[in-house]
């Protein structure tokens, strides 16, 4: 009888012990979830790794097409649109869920379930595996698909712009409200009578080699060459503003969607 009475007390201390155990497990995973949902929402591209494939000289047959990827709050999940350089678009209902103390997704597509994951927080990311390969996702962006070579998809960051394109009389023209990202977003203002075609555009530049420091870059492009920037200007990647005047076309860029209204001079653009 001594020697049960042990056993018996170590029975008794385990049961609470193994539950108190689970529910430390889920609540952990349902903080982790809560984290995880607030990151998703967003516009994502890997514009830049396309950029460096073709810079790079990476081989063909290991080079990437260009995606776009955004997501949306769609009631208690999640919509994800995926857009292909061919204008393709897919779309997925994401839905997530707390189960024996994990995170696990669904992805439909048709209103059908197309496959599950299993997430696990990773320090500042969070890794899924399933749907035939993994994912990791932080507050940077994704990467999903082939371990050896996955898709970058870097979170677009939005900005809001004014520009004004020189006119033939000397004077200035005036555009706001002009909305683009800062991975590789672009705007283009149609020529007038009295101006030509200008546009601009922004990246946030990440360098996967070598010592350039990433820059936050602003492109100004004229007439119908979509390729040459003729005059450009660059940043820290944190900065909020980002401007540039050619005396053919000022730009300035806030990051968010306030309505910036500037006092310029649109007669001279001598900047009295």
């Amino acid at each position: 009888m001594n020697r049960l009475i042990p056993v018996v007390l170590t029975l008794l201390m385990s049961a609470p012990v193994a539950a108190q155990d689970k529910d430390a497990d889920t609540r952990i995973a349902e903080r982790d979830l809560r984290e995880m949902k607030q990151i998703l929402p967003g516009f994502y591209t890997n514009e830049e790794q396309v950029y460096f494939q073709s810079n790079l000289d990476m081989a063909e047959d290991r080079r990437l097409p260009r995606l776009t990827l955004k997501i949306e709050k769609d009631g208690d999940g999640f919509k994800a649109t995926t857009t292909s350089s061919t204008g393709r678009q897919t779309e997925a209902r994401l839905e997530y869920r707390v189960e024996d103390g994990q995170i696990l997704s669904r992805e439909y597509r048709d209103g059908e379930v197309d496959c599950e994951r299993i997430f696990s927080r990773e320090f500042n990311s969070f890794r899924g595996e399933g749907c035939g390969g993994m994912v990791v996702a932080d507050a940077q962006g994704f990467q999903f698909g082939m371990p050896d070579n996955p898709f970058h998809m870097l979170r677009a960051r939005a900005f809001k712009c004014w520009a004004s394109p020189r006119k033939a009389d000397g004077t200035y023209a005036f555009y706001n409200d002009l909305v683009l990202h800062d991975q590789g977003g672009r705007v283009w203002i149609d020529a007038t009578d009295e101006h030509e075609r200008v546009g601009f555009r922004i990246r946030n530049v990440q360098w996967p080699t070598g010592i350039n420091r990433d820059s936050l870059v602003l492109y100004t492009y004229r007439g119908d060459d979509a390729d040459y920037a003729p005059s450009y200007t660059w940043t820290d990647p944190s900065a909020e503003r980002l401007a540039i005047n050619t005396r053919w076309l000022q730009v300035s860029c806030t990051a968010g969607d306030a309505t910036i209204i500037p006092n310029i001079n649109l007669k001279t653009g001598s900047g009295n």
